[in-house]
């Protein structure tokens, strides 16, 4: 019986074992699922791809073979046409000689000559004898029917046979008797004593019977998608085609066969060739080359046309391998299962056994689960006793962190996972609200995280332990300085994490401070020292160096109080201090926040103007001017007042350094002070 944990029974009397799962859903996240469908898949995909090639394979030898006798077609063709030049020529040779200059000379004699010529006449589709002037003599169609007799001096095949005085054949051109494209075959006529004393002429029509005949089986035209035979000529113009409208036409007006053309045109023109030299991706083309003419016969079929008987074989396999895969997945499904069913109860009693069932015993198995359930075991073991070993140190450790005066805490991947209670109290958060939480959270700004993290690693990669001072962030009040001393766990395994040590440092940072201020002012006005102002002097001389080829101006300007020594021999000097603070406080109320004022003397000050040229300095130097003539100091009843000498100096290359700056702003003042005071001087 199974244990009645399984079946608990709801408030309606059913049982929760209807409400769980079917099968099917059970049984899809599975090892066996997942095996079952990834071996079908490979299973399918391989008998796929295996028929796939196969069916490629076949295409490309058939479709090679069909190139091949395609070849052998066309070859044929080409021997056919040729076959029947020589004919031409050979019924024209035979006929010459029997024309003599006496029959020529007779025209009544020449005409029934011709007449009883009825196999001759049947060679060609026109006749036409000529003088040798070009003068047509007799001009007589196929049929016997007398045509028109043109002059033909003036026609190229009948100039070069007078020239050559060998057989010639023409271009494909329109014919004269019976105005439809032909090709003209020309034997010269020549005498005993080599004398050209007329030409022979034979046309052969092109549309219709001729050279071509029957070279096609294609009839009404050659449709798209039909295979087609066409003749070309070496010009290029169309010399036989199922569609006669194409005839004597470029061939570029035939789509089907224009690019093949262009590719023979940049072969070279040869006369011979492999089919597939011209083959397209739609079309197998095929070409042969008729020496007599040069003429080019060529044969078109569609790749469509072969592969269609091949489409309906390559169906039938692909559905043969898909049940093949499914009988083939469905017995090994079920031999996964047979084979699976005792990892399914060591699965069941691990679970249990996870849960604190440790009365579930682990299932009897020989091989890999054998081995696999007493592997579990051992980590079951061993998971509990570091469970409880690692109880015992969090016990212990969390007892050091509350009692430790120092911040500690231990961080890994940039989250915290331990803080002490001092850490807490620093923070001013909770440990809950902490634990977890990214270490961007207590910096001021996350830019400070980002640079203490890389400084920190940079230190443990050279072994060294970090320490820094960084402004932190509480919860509630102002950031507070604390000097973090970072030691990694692991130095060979940063992702071990970090341990911190955190220290409250704002006391210590506000005294150095307040010391830093003291040694770089005057205490007495709260303007730069000297030692402060010579600091400025040199961060402007090195943003000058910096700038390279184009610096910022910058200005320094020298002051010399008129007729202070008088106020504090006469008034005493708490007067004289009294008038040095009022002098300080118009100087700052006459100058930019970013300009430096300093005291560098009993009564010397000195103004540091940088990006202001000496246009701009003059300017600024008569405002203080104006600020210090115009103080009024009320002491015991009198109006004690002073002026000043001012020296200006900008920053140029002759200023080489702070020295040489301040001698040519001192020089400027003393030039201020001889002409009586109370002046600007650059």
């Amino acid at each position: 019986m199974r244990d009645s944990a399984e079946h608990p029974v709801s408030t309606d009397g059913q049982t929760a074992l209807s409400r769980r799962p079917g099968p099917l859903a059970r049984w899809l996240p599975t090892l066996k699922a997942r095996l079952a469908v990834g071996s079908t898949l490979m299973l399918f995909a391989a008998i796929a791809l295996t028929l796939t090639q196969m069916v490629r394979v076949a295409e490309q030898s058939i479709e090679a073979s069909v190139e091949r006798q395609q070849q052998v077609e066309v070859q044929r063709s080409a021997d056919v046409v040729s076959r029947r030049v020589r004919t031409a020529q050979r019924a024209l040779s035979a006929t010459a000689p029997l024309l003599t200059k006496a029959l020529l000379a007779d025209e009544r004699r020449l005409h029934d000559f011709f007449q009883a010529q009825a196999a001759f006449r049947s060679s060609f589709g026109g006749i036409v004898v000529a003088d040798a002037r070009g003068r047509a003599l007799i001009a007589m169609k196929h049929d016997g029917v007398v045509g028109p007799q043109p002059s033909l001096g003036a026609k190229p095949t009948f100039r070069r046979v007078l020239q050559t005085r060998l057989p010639e054949i023409s271009s494909p051109t329109v014919g004269l008797l019976s105005a439809q494209p032909v090709v003209v075959f020309a034997q010269p006529l020549i005498a005993g004593d080599g004398e050209v004393y007329g030409v022979l002429f034979g046309s052969v029509p092109l549309d219709t019977g001729g050279l071509a005949a029957d070279l096609d089986t294609t009839t009404d035209g050659a449709e798209d998608g039909d295979e087609f035979t066409v003749i070309t000529a070496a010009d290029g113009r169309i010399v036989s085609h199922p569609d006669h409208g194409r005839v004597l036409q470029p061939v570029a007006s035939e789509p089907r066969l224009s690019a093949a053309y262009a590719r023979w045109v940049r072969a070279g023109r040869p006369h011979s060739a492999q089919a597939g030299a011209w083959s397209g991706a739609d079309e197998v083309v095929a070409m042969a080359g008729e020496p007599e003419t040069g003429w080019q016969v060529w044969r078109v079929v569609p790749r469509r046309l072969l592969k269609e008987p091949l489409r309906e074989a390559r169906i039938e396999a692909l559905e043969l391998g898909a049940a093949f895969s499914l009988v083939m997945s469905a017995l090994m499904v079920w031999f996964l299962a047979r084979q699976l069913r005792p990892l399914d109860r060591l699965q069941r009693r691990a679970a249990r056994l996870l849960a604190g069932d440790e009365r579930a015993g682990w299932p009897d198995a020989d091989g890999e689960i054998g081995r696999l359930a007493q592997t579990l075991r051992q980590v079951v073991a061993e998971r509990m006793r570091a469970e409880q070993a690692r109880a015992v140190v969090l016990r212990r450790l969390g007892s050091v962190l509350a009692a430790s005066p120092v911040g500690l805490a231990f961080e890994r991947d940039g989250r915290l996972e331990l803080v002490s209670a001092e850490v807490c109290r620093l923070l001013g958060r909770d440990e809950t609200q902490l634990v977890g939480r990214d270490t961007a959270l207590i910096f001021a700004s996350a830019v400070d995280d980002e640079t203490m993290r890389r400084e920190s690693a940079e230190a443990f990669a050279r072994g060294e332990v970090y320490e820094g001072e960084w402004r932190l962030v509480g919860r509630e009040g102002p950031a507070f300085w604390s000097r973090l001393r970072a030691r990694p766990v692991d130095a060979a395994d940063p992702s071990a994490g970090t341990i911190w040590c955190m220290y409250d440092i704002s006391g210590q940072v506000d005294a150095r401070e307040r010391l830093e201020h003291a040694a770089r002012h005057d205490p007495l006005t709260g303007l730069l020292n000297r030692d402060g102002f010579a600091i400025a002097l040199q961060q402007v001389l090195q943003a000058r160096a910096a700038a390279g080829s184009e610096p910022r101006p910058a200005t320094l300007v020298m002051i010399d109080l008129d007729r202070f020594k008088p106020i504090n021999d006469a008034a005493g000097h708490a007067a004289g201090d009294a008038m040095l603070q009022r002098v300080a406080a118009a100087i700052a109320d006459s100058v930019r926040s970013s300009d430096a004022a300093a005291r560098i003397g009993g009564d010397e000050f000195a103004l540091l103007l940088p990006h202001c040229d000496v246009r701009q300095g003059l300017a600024v130097a008569g405002k203080v001017e104006q600020a210090i003539a115009a103080i009024a100091l009320d002491w015991d009843g009198q109006a004690l007042r002073l002026g000043a000498s001012l020296g200006l100096a900008e920053l140029g290359p002759a200023a080489r350094s702070a020295e040489q700056w301040l001698a040519a702003a001192d020089a400027a003042c003393y030039e201020a002070k001889r002409r009586g005071g109370g002046v600007v001087v650059a």
